[in-house]
């Protein structure tokens, strides 16, 4: 497999599992509070799917997506605005006439 490949497959992996547990945080924060109906709650069910999908991971891979996320995201900006603030401007390019 290319370079590149790889690196599109870890991207998606990345992404993945980050959302994965995003998703997973998000719902157990959002449903904590719910209405029970009683032993057969889906909510209930759900939460606990949740919690076991988060504990599964552990917390260092999720400490370890979220430090490689900002890693990633601050290494992007700092490549954006070195490559905006590395324009050449030469005589040329400002089109600046050597006449003497």
């Amino acid at each position: 497999m290319s370079k590149i490949g790889n690196r599109a497959i870890s991207w998606i992996v990345l992404l993945v599992f980050s959302l994965v547990i995003f998703c997973s945080s998000a719902f157990i924060i959002v449903h904590t509070d719910h209405d029970c109906t009683g032993a057969d709650c889906s909510v209930c069910a759900e939460l606990a799917q949740c919690n076991k999908t988060l504990n599964a991971l552990g917390t260092a891979v999720a400490g370890a997506l979220q430090l490689t996320l900002i890693i990633c995201i601050a290494a992007s900006l700092c490549k954006v605005i070195i490559k905006s603030h590395s324009a050449h401007t030469t005589l040329i390019s400002l089109k600046v006439e050597l006449l003497n």
